[in-house]
């Protein structure tokens, strides 16, 4: 280590114009890196998606679905299976292992894809080719609505289409969708009376319309030295060509074998009816526009370049036609980044006073100057890395800030006592860093470890907080590479000789630590109530997992009873916009009907499909005014839809958002598994915090089925197919391909007459090559109208429902969860059924488990560290000691600043270890050393404690008031209050405690060498 400071000494021109070129590089740094709002983190799932036409959801659940899962159980990376069967459609959500990275997903999505290209041939015949969708998890951090009251969805689609291909031009866009475009469709509307009066069939019509919209291959004509290609133009390109098509066959007015299309059907243009999804813009029908950036870019710049380009074009838009943002992810980056920057520099300028008030100018601005160069090279550390500036590392440079100065601290008050006893000043220069360049090292590498538990963690909430340990471990190395050189050489050229001392001003302190040494017992004895006081006051500790976000947007989800029609959801809707655009705290809202509105954050997790159900995205003035109107939301939802089952829901900083209690119960019977949900439905209900009270099955739906006559059926010549394919054609029309109009892909569907339920007995059904028809009801024996399940969740391939409730904003999840607990895991479970718990509880759970595994691997390094430092153990034993005492602080900061304990309160309390090793190890070595220069052990003891007492105050002090600022901050406060309290109560307590606990530990002897690995020889060490 004496070579750093010789370095620095003797090569001061090369090293000042190093830390130049370091100043210049990390302000480019600051500048070139990343901004985004917070991190990203990779969500591992991916969406198997397979279309079953005309079975029903259990129909669905036993021959797609479970065949699909059969196969992908094989997956070595599986982490878990999610699945829903719906009537004619299975998703099967595949979940993989939470210790993959980003980079490893790439080759699961391929064994995925294999493992599905596998199991098609298993599936039933109609069923469709399973999709898989591995971009479940892409984010679209901007979107625009191009909305008007006036215009038509098809010029909506146009413009919308235009924007998206002049966006699509800037480098820094991965992806751009378009959302809510109403598609077009030719209808040919085929009445059974005007087929019966020109004596077709069905049959004719499908086939002639087939066959003429077919591109062929039509062959290839040598001409001299060339083949030129035949293209014969056969498909559709206009109403008219679908007019004019001549159907062989009947009979007309003009005579047997030709009857035009348009003398027979009507063939119009509309739009998708039913539509199957619908987006609106403060009421007014609209088009989404999602913009997903490239993952590490600049977002604020990109943000720039985007809204030029949509000025421009809402400039070229007709009157009436506008173009507004419903999230904006650019401003959300500068906004918190602002903020961020804000705290830093006020918890720099906080560091700087304490320092100056207890240091003097010199001093001060040395250590200050530190600091800076250690940011500034931890940036350009950063830039190297791809590690981004977003709100969790933003907050850790402030959560580390005041650990950047200790070892400057030490170096400095170092070499002041070291010129004060007359130490020439390059030799004392070399002897301060000699004497403590390990030590700070390795308290250096301690405090590290304190924070590589969220290192070794592999769950979706360490991922989220990663950059912690990253930055904490790069910015606490520079630290002591600063302390080494730039610290040292500023010393050996400003500091002077002081002759004030300040010991008279610590006399009382001074006192105290005599009474300790020599009473340790009664020291000790001291904390016995304090501890109790504790333990009594930690159950008051609100515990909430993860705050949510403070970005003023808050969501309305909506769902009518399952088999509702998408026109009734779209009324509803409707009627809650119109509300919420009187609302004074609603500044805009985007509607998202039958689907919910694009992901733009990743805490978001997209809604599947469903003609039942609507959402709106609100945008309000700001966070603080979302609970009034939420509180005024409820009461007026539940008077106007008492039918339906509605929510309110904020964001959450770092998980997919959910229900925020859930109790999942996994069985074979349907039947059985409502009961159970219906009893832990009604425990929740009854809790006054809980509210939103629902299960994931939801309603059954209602379900029409012909009772086909088979004798009757055989003699009038009709089969199951044909009366299939009437109904079909009666109801929602039958697809027919497609028609090109100018580069727009237009599907084309075959209606027959309108129907009702109470008219079906007299649809003409025929056979489909026969010319005659009977009505429905001569080959059936009625019809049976009853309900069936339109929902069947799955976990791991087991039937799983789940009750589910939201909590008041007043409220915590945790606090409903216990209290409801005892009841909901009393209720009698059959033979074959089990309850576990979900939710919040379950990532809560997920989460600290897996934190709390990983510390003892950080316990051990850190042992193995302190025992090589000291070679013994009496010393670690005794550092280790003084951890506890952080509780105590923690626990009363928490209380006192009213935050809850949830993840980030965790990992500052396991940081929090490191930064108390630290300090122990500085007051240690002083011990060790006091002892090796010939005093006595409690000499030895009060002296070190008494010379070390300022580095180690000054290091506690500026790293606890430099946390001040986050205590504002939705994602660190808890960790804010704990690291402030817990550090605090140690840093005192510890003052006392190791001095104490030392004494315990050795007899006073005649010192004997004895030699340390870090260069001190200590006195021969017995047991007390």
């Amino acid at each position: 280590m004496i070579k750093l400071a010789e370095f620095a000494i003797r090569q001061k021109t090369f090293l000042l114009f190093f830390i130049t070129l370091s100043i210049i590089a990390g302000i480019y740094s600051y500048f070139d890196l990343g901004k985004l709002e917070d991190p990203s983190f990779t969500v591992k799932t991916a969406v198997v998606v397979t279309l079953y036409p005309g079975a029903s959801a259990e129909q669905v659940e036993k021959q797609v679905t479970d065949t699909v899962e059969t196969k992908l159980q094989e997956m070595g990376e599986l982490n878990r299976l999610r699945s829903l069967s719906r009537p004619g459609m299975s998703m099967v959500f595949v979940d993989l292992k939470e210790s993959l990275n980003s980079q490893d997903l790439p080759q699961q999505w391929d064994i995925l894809r294999s493992k599905v290209q596998d199991v098609k041939l298993q599936l039933p015949a109609t069923a469709q080719i399973s999709l898989v969708q591995d971009e479940f998890s892409e984010v679209y951090g901007m979107l625009f609505a191009i909305h008007s009251n006036d215009a038509q969805p098809e010029e909506l689609r146009r413009y919308s289409e235009e924007l998206q291909r002049r966006l699509k031009t800037i480098k820094g866009i991965k992806k751009i969708e378009l959302h809510g475009v109403q598609p077009r469709v030719v209808y040919i509307d085929l009445p059974d009376e005007r087929l019966a009066q020109y004596g077709l069939s069905v049959a004719q019509v499908w086939n002639q319309l087939n066959s003429t919209n077919t591109t062929f291959e039509t062959g290839k004509f040598d001409a001299g030295s060339e083949r030129i290609r035949i293209h014969q133009g056969s498909e559709f390109q206009s109403l008219a060509d679908i007019r004019n098509l001549v159907i062989k066959g009947g009979v007309s007015e003009f005579g047997t074998g030709l009857i035009r299309l348009g003398d027979v059907a009507d063939v119009t243009m509309g739009y998708q009816t039913p539509a199957l999804t619908e987006n609106r813009y403060n009421g007014q029908a609209s088009v989404t526009l999602a913009v997903s950036p490239v993952p590490g870019i600049n977002v604020v710049s990109l943000g720039d370049t985007i809204q030029d380009i949509i000025n421009d074009y809402q400039a070229s838009l007709p009157l009436g036609v506008d173009i507004s943002t419903i999230a904006f992810q650019p401003d959300e980056v500068q906004k918190a980044i602002d903020n961020f920057v804000g705290n830093l520099l006020e918890s720099v300028a906080i560091v700087f006073v304490v320092l100056l008030i207890f240091m003097g100018f010199k001093s001060a601005t040395i250590v200050g100057g530190s600091l800076l160069l250690t940011i500034l090279l931890t940036l350009i550390y950063m830039n190297i890395n791809d590690i981004d500036l977003h709100r969790v590392s933003l907050g850790t440079f402030i959560l580390a800030l005041g650990m950047l100065v200790d070892n400057a601290i030490v170096i400095t008050d170092m070499m002041i006592a070291k010129l004060n006893k007359g130490v020439e000043r390059t030799q004392a220069a070399l002897d301060s860093v000699k004497e403590t360049g390990v030590p700070l090292l390795g308290a250096t590498i301690i405090a590290i470890m304190g924070a590589s538990p969220v290192l070794f963690s592999k769950t979706d909430a360490a991922e989220f907080a990663g950059s912690v340990f990253y930055i904490i471990a790069s910015s606490l190395l520079l630290s002591w590479l600063v302390a080494m050189t730039f610290t040292t050489l500023m010393c050996w050229l400003f500091i002077k000789p002081n002759s004030e001392s300040s010991k008279d001003k610590m006399a009382r302190y001074k006192q105290c630590v005599n009474w300790t040494v020599d009473n340790p017992k009664k020291a000790l004895a001291a904390l016995i109530p304090l501890i109790a006081v504790t333990a009594m006051a930690v159950p008051y500790i609100a515990i909430n997992f993860i705050p949510q976000s403070d970005r003023p947007i808050v969501f309305f989800d909506y769902w009518l009873p399952n088999g509702a029609k998408v026109e009734q959801t779209s009324i509803d809707m409707r009627k809650m916009e119109s509300w919420l655009l009187q609302q004074p705290e609603v500044e805009s809202i985007a509607t998202a009907i039958g689907s919910s509105v694009p992901r733009f954050s990743v805490t978001v997790e997209p809604e599947p499909f469903d003609p039942a159900y609507g959402q709106i995205l609100i945008n309000t003035k700001d966070y603080q005014s979302i609970s009034a109107l939420v509180a005024r939301g409820d009461a007026w939802v539940e008077e106007q839809f008492p039918n339906a089952e509605p929510r309110f829901r904020a964001l959450k900083l770092a998980t997919a958002d959910k229900y925020a209690v859930e109790a999942r119960f996994s069985g074979p019977d349907e039947a059985v598994l409502h009961q159970l949900a219906n009893q832990a439905k009604a425990i929740m209900a009854q809790h006054p915090e809980a509210k939103y009270v629902r299960d994931d099955w939801r309603q059954q739906s209602k379900v029409l089925t012909p009772i086909i006559n088979q004798d009757k059926a055989r003699r009038a010549g009709i089969n199951r197919t044909d009366i299939a394919f009437a109904m079909k054609r009666a109801s929602d029309g039958m697809p027919l391909g497609q028609m090109n109009l100018n580069d727009e892909l237009i599907t084309i569907q075959l209606r027959g007459s309108e129907q009702t339920m109470a008219s079906l007995e007299t649809l003409p059904v025929k056979s489909i090559l026969g010319l005659h028809s009977v009505p429905l009801g001569q080959v059936v024996d009625g019809f049976e109208l009853k309900a069936e399940e339109s929902m069947i969740w799955r976990r791991d391939r087991v039937k799983t429902i789940t009750a589910q409730a939201g909590v008041e904003r007043t409220s915590t999840p945790a606090r409903v969860r216990n209290a409801i607990k005892d009841q909901i895991e009393a209720i009698e479970l059959p033979p074959g059924y089990t309850m576990t718990w979900g939710g919040e509880y379950y990532d809560e759970h997920k989460a600290v488990s897996d934190i709390l595994k990983q510390l003892p691997k950080a316990l051990l390094i850190m042992v193995i560290i302190l025992v090589a430092m000291f070679n013994g153990f009496k010393q670690p034993v005794i550092i280790l000691s003084t951890i506890p005492l952080a509780a105590t602080g923690a626990t009363f900061a928490l209380l006192a600043f009213d935050k809850p304990f949830g993840f980030m309160a965790l990992i500052g309390a396991v940081t929090l270890m490191g930064m108390i090793i630290k300090n122990g190890i500085v007051l240690m070595d002083q011990i060790e050393l006091e002892r090796q220069n010939g005093l006595g052990l409690s000499e030895a003891i009060k002296s070190a404690t008494i010379n070390r007492t300022m580095a180690i105050s000054m290091g506690a002090l500026t790293t606890a008031l430099g946390m001040i600022p986050l205590l504002s901050d939705l994602l660190f406060d808890q960790m804010a209050a704990t690291i402030i309290g817990g550090l605090a109560a140690a840093t005192v307590l510890s003052l006392f405690v190791m001095p104490a606990l030392y004494r315990l530990a050795y007899k006073e002897t005649p010192t004997t060498a004895k030699s340390s690995t870090h260069g001190t020889i200590v006195a021969s060490e017995q047991k007390a």
